[in-house]
């Protein structure tokens, strides 16, 4: 299969929901806003956004393993209809749909520059974690292994004695190697999955003149933290009472909470500007936007990536904990 060699870490169908409504390129192509601190507003388009040359590709046996960005792109046709659907019809997500989209947001906290910078430079336990419980039983581990790595033709390798090795806290260069970063991605996505799927989902709404932003790190979680009166960001999903929002485009936002009851609404322009102050806030580098906004672009020369993942503050004990 011929796949791209430039490959988006923010797909561009989603992308596409936040294009601006209103008018097209020269080409009939969408038009997309971009926001970066210090910098003209600049007029793009989904798919020339968000993506980096390789992003998902490892070199094997002189060849290009893309496996990783087929299941991304599996998945993404998968959800594509869905968030289309919601958007178009105000409504509960239904069971099956929470699984594929929990899964779908999932993996895009972990498969942007940012997630990726966090896992590699932040959660290297939570990976060698993962290899300890897979090598604690055999056959799980054989089969860990033949999923998720590619080993040459020919080499004779040991996987019992590897298994050994990792329970005996020598697994640190296998967590290392570039397959096992890229396929983390997903296997991370699943665990985050699960904890989204034990929440209260809320489908909220706005009006075409009030949209949501997005960004190139659009998952937001954060907690309250009253004792300082202020938002912590990035407090992790499984955080108690913790807030995930997840924007599904510019008319649409998901909210996962286990403090709230599940429903759909339609939120008032002051919660909308709230929910879009924290995106702007946690953006890595750029805010995608349907609007050329002077407002927008003040708000981001002030505050955009302040509470970004590189230099957010995570020291923080909950006292409900």
């Amino acid at each position: 299969m011929n796949t791209p060699r430039m490959q988006h870490y923010i797909p561009r169908f989603y992308l596409s929901g936040f294009a601006d409504p209103d008018i097209l390129d020269f080409e009939g192509k969408e038009v997309l806003w971009v926001y970066e601190r210090g910098k003209q507003i600049r007029r793009s388009s989904p798919t020339n956004e968000a993506r980096q040359r390789d992003y998902y590709s490892l070199v094997a046996e002189g060849s290009r393993n893309v496996e990783v960005e087929t299941w991304l792109g599996n998945l993404e046709n998968e959800v594509a209809p869905i968030i289309a659907n919601l958007v178009k019809d105000p409504r509960h997500v239904t069971e099956l749909e929470k699984q594929l989209l929990a899964l779908f947001i999932g993996t895009m906290q972990g498969r942007t520059p940012a997630g990726r910078w966090f896992a590699e430079n932040k959660v290297g336990p939570l990976t060698n974690q993962i290899i300890k419980e897979a090598a604690a039983h055999p056959d799980k581990f054989r089969s860990f292994i033949k999923e998720n790595y590619h080993l040459p033709e020919g080499e004779d390798v040991d996987l019992e004695e590897v298994r050994r090795d990792i329970l005996a806290g020598r697994g640190e260069h296998l967590s290392a190697r570039q397959d096992f970063k890229l396929i983390s991605i997903i296997e991370v996505g699943k665990m985050v999955a699960e904890v989204l799927l034990s929440m209260n989902w809320q489908t909220i709404h706005s009006e075409e003149h009030d949209p949501f932003l997005t960004s190139d790190d659009p998952v937001i979680s954060h907690v309250i933290d009253e004792r300082a009166n202020r938002l912590r960001f990035r407090m992790g999903v499984a955080s108690p009472s913790v807030n995930v929002w997840f924007p599904l485009s510019r008319t649409a936002c998901l909210r996962m909470t286990k403090d709230s009851e599940a429903g759909v609404g339609q939120w008032v322009p002051a919660g909308i500007r709230y929910l879009n102050k924290m995106i702007i806030m946690c953006a890595d580098r750029w805010v995608y936007a349907s609007e050329q906004s002077a407002k927008i672009k003040s708000l981001f020369d002030r505050k955009g990536g302040l509470a970004n993942v590189r230099t957010v503050d995570f020291r923080f004990e909950d006292p409900k904990k």
